[in-house]
């Protein structure tokens, strides 16, 4: 928790301009300091590379992409938005919880893992999330709260001081808005096997992560 305290107090201290805050890299390392953490994401990268080499063919992209998720009622856009990562392993690291309430930021995970995976059949899927990101909110907004109603996904509580990880390349997933206060998450996603054209990278870079 002291890094987490650290992390956040990095982030609310630091000028309004962007290219002078904290990197997520460097916000990372903050979290590498602590054995208990770099040990989870050695094994947890091991792991995946072990699986790789048996289920997807090529050669994977090493490098990490980290991220911080910033979300309150004023940042919507990345909220209600199911998707895919390009990545096979995610690592979700919450920073800051919002208050307790029907929307709090909260992700949701799919229940059906998609088993086989094209390159063609990858880049249809995220033309398809695209379009869907393009929706308003409100229309977002109501196809997860059916999909919740209706169990095609879950609500997964989280806990400062955790660290939550999963194959988001599998697993299509999701966030609830913020409806008080702010949600603050790093993520950390490795091993990119190639499926997107390039495409990933493009959305990447027009978003600025």
């Amino acid at each position: 928790m002291q890094a987490i305290a650290e992390i956040n107090e990095a982030i609310d201290t630091s000028p309004g301009n962007v290219s002078e805050r904290p990197h997520p890299e460097a916000i990372a390392e903050i979290l590498r300091r602590g054995d208990a953490f770099r040990q989870l994401e050695e094994t947890a990268c091991a792991d995946t590379r072990a699986m790789a080499a048996r289920a997807v063919p090529g050669v994977l992209r090493p490098e990490p992409v980290h991220v911080i998720r910033c979300a309150d009622p004023v940042r919507r856009r990345d909220s209600h938005c199911r998707h895919y990562d390009s990545h096979l392993l995610t690592m979700l690291i919450p920073l800051k919880l919002a208050p307790d309430c029907a929307c709090n930021g909260d992700l949701l995970m799919y229940r059906r893992p998609r088993l086989s995976v094209s390159t063609l059949g990858n880049v249809m899927c995220k033309v398809t999330h695209g379009i869907h990101r393009k929706l308003p909110f409100e229309w977002r907004k109501w196809l997860t709260l059916h999909d919740l109603r209706r169990g095609h996904c879950a609500r997964v509580p989280v806990q400062l001081g955790s660290v939550y990880v999963f194959n988001g390349f599998a697993l299509k997933h999701s966030n609830l808005d913020v409806e008080m206060g702010q949600r603050r998450s790093l993520l950390i996603h490795y091993y990119d096997p190639g499926h997107s054209l390039g495409l990933s990278e493009l959305v990447r870079r027009v978003r600025g992560v």
